[in-house]
């Protein structure tokens, strides 16, 4: 497997916005789906958005958030979380 092979393997391994609503929301073409909130990180970049569908009688809303190596997913990604060490324990 060659480094172009590698290359679309990953990019169909992360999942677009599109194919995340599509597989969470089911939307067909009677209703509609629209990105009603985005959030940024400090850089600009976005981290998640929050989509709505609309039925005849039912709306339902969905957030996604972005993991640079998964692509959309409806579960945050892992960050880095706050650690005690005892070496400032002991200072």
């Amino acid at each position: 497997m060659g480094s172009t092979d590698t290359g679309r393997a990953a990019m169909a391994a992360r999942q677009s916005l599109r194919m995340a609503v599509g597989k969470w929301l089911g939307a067909t073409h009677k209703q509609t789906v629209r990105v009603v909130a985005v959030h940024r990180s400090r850089s600009g970049r976005i981290v998640s958005v929050c989509v709505e569908m609309q039925g005849k009688n039912r709306s339902c809303g969905l957030f996604f958030f972005y993991h640079p190596e998964r692509g959309w997913q409806v579960f945050p990604p892992e960050g880095a979380r706050p650690t005690l060490s005892v070496a400032r324990l002991a200072a």
